[in-house]
């Protein structure tokens, strides 16, 4: 129906600027083929974007032996004048090991809340006895200062370096950025700050009412 009322309209602006315009008896069969080329256009978009179209599925790639994989995120709330940070562990083998939800001041600069959330990764890792370990966050400026081997002037250098200085050393200890995506677990635990009094720890066992927590999809 939309297509007829279409065609009539469009016959309608031709009479006005041509003389050249199909009869009356022939409105009804130029709105099939309208509509036939106007579906045939949109079918073949769909297709190029379904070839087109990348995929962004991440997956997950073990550390090498001996070594974890810690993953951390931070999230604020300006409501309740708190930031967040979360942190989870994982082994060579892919198994959750131990993880934490923490509140934290609101800072100035979200930037600052990731940096946050990455000294208290590492410190994790001194009070969990992990010498070994890669870190990874989606927050790429904190992980270019963390890759840095010069002295950052940034508002959260000094929190970084500080953290850094308690490593005691540099065997299997990598910085890497991840998607955000490739950090949701992270992530939800950085949001699952905002019900918890302070800190929230785990280790080797999970606890029940964090297992939404870990493998929902963030919002």
């Amino acid at each position: 129906m939309a297509m007829v009322m279409w065609t009539i309209w469009h016959r309608r602006n031709q009479l006005r600027v041509s003389s050249n315009v199909f009869p009356k008896a022939q409105v009804l069969q130029q709105a099939i083929q309208a509509l036939a080329m106007f579906q045939q256009s949109q079918q073949s978009l769909i297709n190029n974007v379904a070839v087109t179209r990348p995929s962004h599925r991440v997956q997950w790639s073990p550390p090498p032996a001996n070594c974890a994989k810690l993953n951390f995120d931070g999230a604020v709330f300006p409501k309740l004048g708190k930031a967040s940070l979360g942190v989870v562990v994982h082994d060579s083998h892919g198994n959750a090991i131990a993880s934490l939800s923490e509140q934290a001041p609101l800072p100035f600069s979200l930037d600052i809340v990731e940096a946050m959330a990455a000294a208290r990764a590492i410190t994790f890792t001194q009070e969990l006895g992990i010498k070994e370990f890669m870190l990874k966050g989606d927050s790429e400026a904190v992980i270019n200062t963390l890759q840095s081997t010069e002295v950052s002037l940034t508002t959260y250098g000094h929190l970084l370096e500080s953290a850094k200085s308690t490593l005691t050393t540099n065997k299997c200890i990598a910085f890497t950025h991840v998607r955000r995506m490739g950090n949701r677990v992270a992530h939800n635990l950085a949001k699952y700050a905002r019900h918890v009094r302070g800190l929230s720890m785990w280790v080797e066992d999970i606890l029940p009412h964090l297992y939404n927590v870990l493998f929902a999809d963030p919002d």
